[in-house]
């Protein structure tokens, strides 16, 4: 009889029905002030290492795999984390397409071509067994192969929201983090109300290179950090703009294009 976990598993991971009232009550108790902000994104859009850069920025203290939560955590676990934007302000992560009402928003988007190769390993790293690459990116392309829905319908929903309909959202490509990780910092933490010297600021990039954040996640590693993932595919990869290019074949990127192509037009990434 074959192993049915990895099918439970992964079935269980993308369930979005019951997901959605789990987000509503989760905003509702979260027990959020006005001064709190928000850093969000569609997973795998480089979000682990914008937390890190900020993480740095904002406390002045090198980030870590498991300590991250200290003081840019995941919604639900920002209860006891530390006030790092005026006198009561925490920035919290999320992946949700969910607005509790105007707040400062950061939102991170990266290319979907990218996320959908950077999701796949994501997930066979987690032991998820998303399938054949050519499956995933069918899953991918329908918004089923994650709880987060569809790639286009995120970006949508928060560019949208009442937050950017203020002006009190601001952008990030990754991109961009990625081509000048410096100055696209620098214009987050201002958004943020948090002004560095470049010096500062390079300081905090050298210390969060993805060489240094490969050692800190072997590191955590050590200490047990996600024990139970496949040792063999890294969290943290090479972090390219472009990978897909190399990895993906041209029917695959094809699907991706076409379903949605209105979106990736709209944030620079195909020519109209």
């Amino acid at each position: 009889m074959p192993n049915l976990k990895p099918t439970l598993r992964r079935l269980r991971f993308r369930e979005q029905t019951v997901r959605r009232l789990a987000v509503w009550w989760r905003y509702r108790s979260a027990d959020l002030n006005q001064e709190d902000a928000f850093l969000v994104s569609y997973p795998r859009s480089g979000t682990t290492w914008l937390r890190f850069l900020l993480f740095e920025a904002l406390t002045n203290k090198s980030p870590g795999f498991g300590s991250i939560k200290e003081a840019v955590p995941s919604l639900t676990k920002h209860h006891h984390a530390a006030v790092v934007l005026g006198q009561r302000g925490r920035l919290i992560q999320s992946h949700e397409t969910f607005s509790d009402g105007d707040r400062r928003i950061i939102y991170a988007v990266r290319d979907a071509r990218s996320v959908a190769l950077s999701e796949y390993q994501w997930q066979r790293r987690l032991g998820l067994e998303p399938g054949s690459l050519d499956r995933f990116i069918a899953d991918f392309t329908r918004g089923r192969s994650n709880p987060w829905g569809p790639w286009d319908q995120h970006v949508q929903y928060w560019l949208a929201s009442e937050p950017a309909r203020l002006d009190h959202l601001h952008l990030i490509k990754f991109e961009d983090l990625r081509r000048d990780t410096v100055g696209t910092l620098r214009l987050a933490l201002s958004f943020l109300g948090v002004e560095m010297t470049i010096e500062e600021l390079r300081s905090v990039v050298d210390n969060n290179s993805v060489e240094r954040m490969r050692t800190k996640e072997d590191d955590a590693r050590e200490r047990g950090w996600r024990s139970r993932a496949r040792p063999d595919i890294r969290f943290v990869n090479q972090g390219r703009s472009e990978g897909w290019r190399n990895e993906l074949n041209p029917q695959q990127i094809k699907a991706i294009e076409t379903r949605f192509q209105p979106t990736l037009e709209r944030l620079g990434y195909l020519s109209s």
